[in-house]
């Protein structure tokens, strides 16, 4: 069966033809079964409710509203079908030919408009059938008695009565109130789109059958236009053997199109808005502002009037404008329309919309109108100050394929590689930033750039800055700040990096001074990303020295920063989530799943793996957090370890790294490796040397091997200069030193000892190294009421859930922990005793300590408290 689903345009009928029948189609309308049902909704009300149609030419009204009440005609619904003509734009005319339709005197042929309406409205009401009133074509309705009897009807239609109103623009009613009182339901050109797959059976049905792509991109050019998906049909039908051309021309648009579009959209326009359209052209989208800059004025008046014919013009609100676009085709007609006009106009519209969104803050989507606008020198100005905010605001991709495409000779140039550079670490790609460092340096030193030397000095340093501090390589030297240069993205960009490099190096205040002044910068300038990257940067200042309210204070303000602005995924986010979980887990609190989460996502990197999108130190805070809530402690903290040994392995900054070295040391001796733990010590050692965390991590290995002197002989070097030691180092420092002056009966200094640990953590109130150091709790318990001004904190941390949740089990041995490891595969004793090389009856010895240890008699008990002590 062959059918079709959009008519041709239909002839406006002459004052003789029938106008008051259903249509018929010679074609098989395409099932609309979601509007059927709507309009059946819509009469179902029954309170003379009214349906108003409007759409462009072609747009399906007609076809629809026929279908749909034949299908009422051939039921109990009784249906009046008025196609209004020029003949009909007359109250008598008109009131003739309803009341004929129904069957009812007309009485009052030359009455008012209400008693003409009220005439065929009360005889109405009277019947108990169902009505419906087609009133296609209603927009040639103009003549002010015809209109004015439409609208008393309308108002005071029975409840039996349906009214439809097909047109291409509304009528000049008073159509508000109707919608006070709810009995008005609009359509419009989405409401009657074709589906993407509802396209499809068109096309087939002409014999082409689309690609997924295919369909994607001719839905994208229509927009589901009835007339146009037909028209697009038959085009791409003709040249089936080349469909990617065929939609290229049908873009254009096609011959075929843009007639259509002039004889049933166009013609009937006057001169200034065909000329509106032509310039509103040159953008994809515009406000009215963007309108008032590419004409000189009067954006307002011609939206209006667009407006109120219904054309095909959409809406839609970004960052708190208005902005507007045509139809894809419509707009490709009136640009046609712009370059018949010459190319002198088009590239003045094209600096014009350059230049206005430009200064609302758009630069990416300026680039295509600056790169059109045959201006070389605007051209590079532009660029030497909007390239790196694209870059910035993650649009390098976009920046560099226009470039590509249309002045490629400008990427060989020494600014726009080192904004490469940028671009390259943006999005991850490390090996391409420090090549295209090199190239940079060497095309500085080979041709002059368009940007001026002071830009091409800052961005210089900064981008070197940049590397050094993603590879580890060593940061290079540089000036406390540098000059600035007047553009607010290059300024905070360097500030920020600067910062970086003076927090690396130890000092925090220095760099948080340029922090906040990089903050205030891209603050004033609106620049979200920049904002974003300058409180993360000052909440992992603040993590340089341990100040968890700090951290967690900053790094809140970056992630509202981030969600108010869509940033939640970028890696300054991601590592804001970071440092806010890390500084909650420093104060003893559990951080939420949702962050845990967020920080341990990888994503891919450009080569084709796989990182966490947190940065490597990031992740190892992701395996910390992630450890207290893990079940099976071991293979937990196995995770941990092996992401330390990554973040060792890249060689980053040593003191960022070694603040993690003592929380997994800790983590190893909770679960009894200490030999594991050993080893890791003696590998950081080898990478990052001689740190005061390396040390501390000494004491801790042999106060779990009750080594009381060696504890001691490594600490007091260390709390001979505790000024000099983070805040968690110091208070760990010197927790493990009262704790082996208690065991060594040596009370004043172990108390000295405490109350020193509680002046280290009480202004940032750290609670996790009171947690960790496991002589911590029985030391508080010792010597409580005797603290003085610290007591009201050790209370607090002796009743933190966390203190006392894992039991006390006496230290296995490490044979006793490898028999204990062996027990969840279920072997036997005689297996056990087989794969470690010894006899049953050493296994069975070992068994009895590991249950006389933990308090158990059985292995399923064995099992069950060493997976709750973290044994397991």
């Amino acid at each position: 069966m062959t059918t079709s689903h959009v008519p041709a345009l239909r002839p406006v009928p002459a004052a003789a033809e029938s106008v008051t029948e259903i249509p018929a189609f010679p074609f098989t309308p395409i099932p609309r079964p979601d509007l059927y049902a709507a309009a059946d909704g819509v009469s179902n009300t029954r309170d003379g409710h009214v349906l108003l149609i409007c759409a462009p030419a072609g747009a399906g009204k007609s076809v629809l509203v026929a279908d749909w009440a034949a299908r009422h005609a051939a039921g109990t619904s009784d249906v009046a079908w008025v196609t209004v003509t020029e003949q009909l734009d007359d109250a008598t005319a008109l009131w003739t030919v309803l009341h004929t339709r129904f069957d009812i005197a007309n009485t009052t042929r030359t009455g008012p408009p209400a008693a003409q309406a009220a005439a065929l409205a009360d005889p109405l009401a009277a019947r108990t059938t169902p009505t419906v009133l087609v009133l296609d074509d209603a927009h040639l309705l103009t003549d002010p008695l015809a209109l004015a009897g439409i609208e008393y009807f309308l108002q005071h239609a029975p409840a039996n009565v349906t009214t439809v109103l097909c047109a291409r623009f509304a009528p000049p009613l008073r159509w508000h109130l109707l919608e006070l009182h709810s009995r008005l339901t609009r359509w419009g050109p989405s409401e009657l789109a074709f589906t993407p797959a509802q396209i499809d059976a068109l096309c087939r049905d002409h014999g082409c059958a689309l690609t997924g792509d295919e369909l994607a991109t001719l839905h994208a050019l229509t927009r589901g236009w009835a007339a146009l998906v037909r028209i697009a049909a038959t085009h791409l039908a003709a040249r089936s053997d080349d469909r990617a051309a065929a939609l290229t021309v049908l873009a254009r648009p096609a011959r075929v199109v843009a007639d259509f579009l002039r004889s049933e959209l166009v013609e009937a326009l006057p001169p200034a808005l065909r000329r509106f359209l032509t310039y509103t052209s040159i953008p994809v989208s515009f406000t009215e502002q963007l309108a008032d800059e590419l004409l000189g004025g009067g954006a307002g008046h011609f939206l209006h009037e667009l407006d109120r014919i219904d054309f095909p013009i959409d809406s839609h609100v970004r960052d708190g404008e208005v902005w507007f676009s045509c139809h894809p085709l419509v707009r490709a007609h009136f640009l046609a329309e712009a370059r018949r006009l010459g190319p002198d106009l088009c590239a003045e519209l094209h600096r014009r919309a350059a230049r206005w969104l430009r200064s609302a803050g758009l630069p990416a989507t300026a680039l295509p109108h600056q790169l059109a606008g045959a201006d070389r020198d605007q051209l590079c100005e532009f660029l030497s100050t909007c390239a790196l905010r694209m870059v910035l605001d993650g649009r390098g991709a976009t920046l560099f394929d226009q470039l590509g495409r249309s002045a490629p000779a400008l990427l060989d140039d020494p600014f726009l590689w080192l904004v490469r550079v940028v671009d390259a670490l943006v999005t991850g790609s490390t090996a391409a930033a420090v090549a295209c460092l090199d190239t940079a340096a060497a095309r500085r030193a080979a041709k002059i750039s368009f940007a001026s030397p002071e830009r091409l000095d800052a961005l210089t340093l900064a981008a070197t800055i940049d590397v050094a501090a993603t590879t580890g390589a060593d940061l290079p030297g540089f000036p406390d700040r540098v000059s600035p240069t007047g553009d607010p993205d290059l300024d905070a960009y360097t500030e920020i990096q600067i910062a970086t490099a003076f927090v690396a190096g130890g000092a925090v205040a220095r760099g948080e001074q340029l922090l906040h002044s990089a903050l205030a910068l891209a603050e004033h300038a609106g620049r979200p990303r920049s904002v974003l990257r300058a409180l993360t940067r000052l909440a992992f200042a603040a993590d340089a020295v341990d100040a968890a309210t700090a951290m967690r204070e900053r790094a809140a303000r970056a992630l509202v920063i981030a969600e108010e602005h869509g940033l939640l995924g970028t890696t300054d986010a991601v590592q804001a989530t970071s440092v806010a979980a890390y500084g909650a887990y420093l104060q003893g609190e559990t951080p939420e799943a949702a962050q845990i989460a967020s920080v341990l996502t990888e994503r891919a990197e450009p080569d084709g793996s796989c990182g966490p999108a947190a940065g490597w130190r990031g992740h190892v805070v992701g395996r910390l957090l992630d450890l207290e809530r893990a079940e099976e402690q071991s293979a937990a903290v196995d995770a941990l370890r092996r992401s330390l040994l990554v973040l060792l392995e890249r060689k980053t900054v040593p003191a960022t790294t070694g603040s993690l070295i003592l929380p997994v040391v800790w983590a190893l001796l909770r679960v009894h490796d200490a030999r594991t733990a050993q080893l890791l010590v003696e590998r950081a050692r080898g990478i990052v040397g001689e740190l005061p965390e390396v040390r501390l991590a000494d004491a801790a290995l042999h106060a779990a091997a009750d080594r009381r002197k060696a504890t001691c002989a490594v600490l007091e070097p260390l709390l001979d200069r505790a000024g000099d030691l983070r805040p968690v180092s110091a208070v760990t420092g010197w927790l493990l030193y009262s704790a082996a002056q208690h065991e060594s009966r040596a009370p004043a200094k172990a108390l000295t000892a405490l109350e020193n640990a509680l002046g280290s953590a009480t202004p940032h109130r750290l609670l996790r190294p009171f947690l960790d150091v496991p002589a911590a709790m029985p030391l508080l318990d010792s010597y409580a009421g005797r603290l003085g001004r610290a007591e009201s904190f050790a209370a607090t941390i002796r009743r933190h859930p966390a203190a006392r949740r894992r039991p006390a089990y006496p230290a296995l041995t490490h044979t006793e922990m490898t028999v204990l490891k062996q027990l969840p595969s279920g072997r036997t004793a005689q297996q056990i005793a087989a794969d470690l090389g010894v006899s049953v009856n050493t296994v069975k010895t070992h068994l009895r300590g590991i249950y006389g240890k933990l308090g158990t008699n059985s292995r399923v008990e064995a099992l069950d408290h060493a997976r709750r002590g973290g044994l397991l």
